[in-house]
C-alpha cells in the first residue's frame, strides 16, 4: 500500500489555536497567568517511551514554532519507568507505545485516579527475524504455541528456535504488547526470553544468530536486513484472515492482529500545558505527516489508501 493522509490546510488549524489562545486570555486574570500555565504558555517537562523518542523530536518543532510562550521539554524513559513517575506525581505526562498493565489498571481503578489518556497515533508489534530466515509466514496458533512454550509441539520453526524469544526488556511496551495478546493477564509469559535493552543490539543479535525478536512495525519496517514475519489470525467475528504483508496500511484498516495504542497519559483532567502539548500532537495536520513518515499512524487523521502491484 501506498499510504497518503487527507491534510486539512493547516492555516485553519493555526487559526483555531489562536482563537484559542484569545479565549484563554480573556477568561484568565493578571494572577492566574502569573500562577498557573495554560495550555499554550508556561514551562513543563513531558517523558517520551525511547522508542517513540525520536519521532516525537522530529515533530515538537512544529509545536514550537506556533507556541512560542511554551516551553516542553521531552525526556526519553522506559514504559514502565513512564507510569511510575505518573503514579507518583513526578510529571503531568507521560506518551507510551501501550495501554495500562494488569497491575496499573487495578491500581487506577482502586484508587480512582483521575488519570486521562489521549490516543495520538497507532504502531503494531512485530514478530521479525534475519531477512535470510526460511519462514515468512505463521499462523497465530504456531506463534501461540511458541509463545507458551508448548514443548510437545514439534516442527522445524520450534525445533530451530529452541522457544526463545529476543526482547527488548521487560519494561519495554514491545514486552507489554506480548503479554497483552499472550498472556491472558498475567503478569509473565511462558517462553524463554533473551533480554537485549539497546533495540540496536538486539537487531544485530537477531541477525547474527538468526532467531526470532519482536519490535514495533514503525522501527522494524526501516530495516531491510530485518524481515517482518506474516502473521495469520481469527478476527472478532470468527473470520480467518490469511497473513498480510506488515504494513501501516493494514493497521489503518484494522487487519493487522497485533495494533498498539500511543498514548498520551495526562495526570489530571487539568487542560494544563501538558494537555495542550498532546492535543497538538494528536490533531495538527503537519505534526500528524510527520509522524506517518516516521512510521507511526496518527489516529485522528484521514487516509486514501493506494494499493501498489
Amino acid at each position: 500500500y501506498h499510504l497518503k493522509m487527507i491534510m486539512k490546510n493547516s492555516l485553519f488549524t493555526t487559526f483555531v489555536y489562536s482563537i484559542l489562545i484569545l479565549l484563554l486570555l480573556v477568561s484568565c486574570d493578571t494572577e492566574q497567568q502569573q500562577t498557573y500555565d495554560t495550555p499554550v504558555s508556561g514551562t513543563d517537562t513531558i517523558y517520551v517511551e525511547d522508542v517513540l523518542y525520536p519521532y516525537f523530536i522530529s515533530a515538537k518543532h512544529v509545536y514550537d514554532s506556533v507556541f512560542q510562550n511554551a516551553h516542553i521539554t521531552l525526556l526519553p524513559v522506559n514504559a514502565r519507568r513512564g507510569m511510575s513517575l505518573l503514579f507518583s506525581d513526578s510529571t503531568n505526562c507521560v506518551i507510551l507505545s501501550r495501554d495500562y498493565l494488569h497491575d496499573e489498571d487495578s491500581i487506577v481503578k482502586a484508587m480512582q485516579l483521575p488519570l486521562r489518556q489521549i490516543e495520538i497515533a497507532k504502531d503494531g508489534l512485530v514478530f521479525f527475524a534475519h531477512k535470510s530466515w526460511q519462514f515468512d509466514t505463521l499462523n497465530i496458533t504456531q506463534l501461540t504455541s511458541f509463545i507458551s512454550g508448548n514443548s510437545n509441539v514439534s516442527n522445524q520453526f520450534f525445533d530451530k528456535f529452541e522457544h526463545k524469544l529476543i526482547i527488548p526488556s521487560m519494561q519495554s511496551s514491545e514486552y507489554a504488547g506480548l503479554l497483552h495478546y499472550f498472556s491472558n493477564n498475567k503478569s509473565s509469559v511462558s517462553i524463554n526470553t533473551i533480554v537485549i535493552e539497546d533495540r540496536d543490539s538486539l537487531e544485530k543479535y537477531v541477525i547474527d544468530n538468526n532467531v526470532v525478536g519482536i519490535g514495533m512495525m514503525s522501527r522494524i519496517l526501516k530495516d531491510s536486513s530485518l524481515k517482518p514475519i506474516r502473521i495469520g489470525y481469527v478476527d472478532s467475528t470468527g473470520k480467518r484472515i490469511p497473513p498480510q504483508i506488515v504494513h501501516p496500511g493494514f493497521i489503518v484498516q484494522n487487519m493487522y492482529p497485533f495494533i498498539v495504542p500511543i498514548f498520551a497519559y495526562m495526570k489530571s483532567e487539568k487542560q494544563n500545558l501538558a494537555w495542550g502539548f498532546a492535543t497538538f500532537m494528536e490533531k495538527d495536520p503537519t505534526v500528524q505527516n510527520i509522524l506517518l513518515k516516521e512510521g507511526i499512524v496518527p489516529s485522528h487523521a484521514k487516509y486514501n489508501l493506494i494499493r501498489e502491484d
